[in-house]
């Protein structure tokens, strides 16, 4: 008896993903691994970093540690710090301390110069010819990753990069959601395995090594068999992968032939939710549920599983992880740049990036301050550009880029604080200029900006406003220029990309740094001007409690 599908009743793809995505009650189970062996698997957790990295200020190159202010001019070496040492050493005059590269900085000293840029004279004192600008050749204490923020999004899909960074950080195990399970079937009596001689009539079975191929990166296949066009056999084989398999996938069987099978099998031992969908080729497609397990029929023709799998198949397995809205293999890309690059005068540079959608779909490339210590801003940005030796790229200008990864979901520029850094949203909180580029080319959804920037702004969607607090006596711990609280540290000894880095500061220098940070004396207020810049920006701002 033949089986018909008919046109009029069949789902779209969406349609037919949604319906049967409504029908599972799926829930992935949760693992620990160990770091190393976590490439490819979906993060069950957001994760935190529970250090400063680097977890103190260090030296870039081998040279001097020493007060920019006491540039040009000759200076004595008191001491020496070699990497892996640790000496409390406090710079308060004119004076410098040799350091290797990686090697802490002495406390007071806010720059240091190449070993080849200084003159020895008469043993221990160096003779610097040219002014040394603040904070030269020196990585910050958190300069790349602040204590406590977000290094790992739940249903990230942890990439290599994503590795390297939280091995850095002292993590050695993560809690992921186990690698589904898949089993696999082709049914047919025209099937003959590869490798063997072909009688006529017959054809070489193909699907399993497709399917096999295309899902073994990012699946464990826990069984694959061939069989013949018999209910019994297939019946038996269903029930024997739906014990050991998350999920089962057959190939042939599906469509109106009097020897198939796979619709009626599965419809015996379960329930057939989505038979058929408007696809071509691919329309006798079969979404099924046995024992509450997913069991999905592909059509036996080799081109219609390849459609399928890649359109429907695909989407339906990442949706039973709860995942990111993560748009992963875009390879070179064109994109506008929201800031002004420039290389390194010798050598070809590397500069990572951020990219963001703008109003009119078009992709910008926000780059980010980066030296070669900076694991955690590479492995969290979305992709690079490489710049040849001196060369300069104004703002505006198109650029290629190399993507890793692009994060789609709802994306906040801008200013960081405590009841932004806890929104489940893609947030790049670099400061208040970043943020006033945001607004200006009209890129990403939200834009923070902080009233220390800019004059009043009256069109806004929401306001934050908040007490700066200083804290301690000695010298004074600033912020980066790009962040409002920039304006109110004049004579900065360091400069902070972050809030969340002064922790490790408090007690040992004078800190400033919003409340809810630290305690202390109010110094200013500050207001946090929320704008949503897309459609979807401005509705996510209706939504949310800040």
């Amino acid at each position: 008896m033949r089986v018909f599908v008919g046109d009029e009743s069949l789902y779209s793809i969406d349609e037919a993903i949604k319906v049967y995505l409504s029908s599972l009650n799926f829930t992935p189970k949760i693992v620990k691994v160990e770091v190393k062996d976590s490439f490819g698997y979906v993060s069950a957790e957001d994760l935190m970093s529970p250090i400063d990295y680097p977890p103190f200020s260090r030296s870039n190159v081998d040279g001097y540690a020493l007060k920019s202010s006491c540039t040009p001019g000759e200076l004595k070496v008191i001491d020496r710090i070699g990497i892996g040492e640790f000496k409390e050493i406090h710079i308060k005059g004119c004076v410098a301390v040799e350091v290797d590269t990686g090697a802490m900085i002495p406390m007071g000293a806010d720059a240091v110069i190449k070993v080849e840029n200084v003159k020895l004279i008469n043993g221990n004192f160096i003779k610097i010819d040219k002014k040394i600008n603040f904070g030269q050749n020196i990585g910050w204490i958190g300069s790349d990753i602040p204590k406590n923020s977000i290094i790992l999004r739940k249903g990230e899909v942890i990439s290599h990069e994503k590795i390297g960074l939280l091995a850095s950080l002292g993590i050695s195990s993560i809690k992921v959601y186990e690698k589904l399970k898949i089993y696999l079937i082709a049914t047919g009596d025209e099937l003959v395995e590869p490798g063997n001689s072909l009688s006529p009539g017959k054809i070489y079975e193909s699907n399993l090594h497709y399917l096999y191929s295309k899902l073994k990166e990012n699946y464990k296949i826990v069984g694959l068999s061939l069989l013949s066009d018999d209910i019994r056999s297939i019946k038996n084989e269903i029930k024997r992968a739906i014990s050991v398999a998350d999920v089962l996938i057959l190939t042939g069987g599906t469509s109106a032939g009097e020897k198939d099978f796979v619709h009626r099998a599965i419809r015996e031992l379960g329930n057939i939710i989505v038979h058929g969908i408007k696809i071509k080729p691919g329309k006798p497609t079969i979404l099924g549920i046995v024992d509450g397990k997913p069991v999905i029929g592909l059509p036996g023709n080799i081109v219609s599983s390849m459609v399928v799998l890649n359109m429907v198949i695909l989407e339906i397995l990442k949706s039973l992880y709860p995942s990111r809205k993560e748009i992963l293999g875009l390879g070179k890309i064109k994109a506008r740049l929201a800031l002004r690059v420039k290389a390194d005068e010798h050598r070809n540079t590397l500069i990572p990036v951020y990219l963001f959608r703008s109003i009119d779909n078009s992709y910008y490339a926000l780059p980010v301050k980066f030296d070669s210590y900076m694991i955690g801003t590479f492995s969290l940005t979305e992709g690079y550009i490489m710049l040849g030796p001196n060369e300069e790229i104004e703002e505006g200008k198109e650029v290629e880029v190399d993507v890793k990864k692009f994060d789609d979901s709802i994306s906040i520029i801008g200013e960081e604080d405590k009841r932004i850094l806890n929104l489940d949203t893609k947030n790049v909180l670099l400061g208040s200029l970043p943020a006033s580029k945001a607004i200006d080319y009209k890129f990403g959804d939200v834009a923070v900006i902080s009233s220390l920037f800019t004059e009043p702004i009256e069109n806004y969607d929401k306001v934050l406003c908040r007490q700066i607090l200083v804290n301690g006596e000695g010298e004074e711990i600033g912020y980066d220029d790009w962040i409002g609280m920039s304006k109110i540290v004049k004579n900065p000894v360091v400069k902070l990309k972050s809030p969340s880095t002064i922790y490790s500061l408090v007690g040992k220098a004078r800190v400033y740094a919003p409340e809810g940070y630290i305690v202390g004396d109010k110094v200013a207020e500050e207001c946090l001007y929320m704008i949503g810049i897309s459609e979807r920006g401005k509705r996510y701002l209706s939504t949310i409690k800040v």
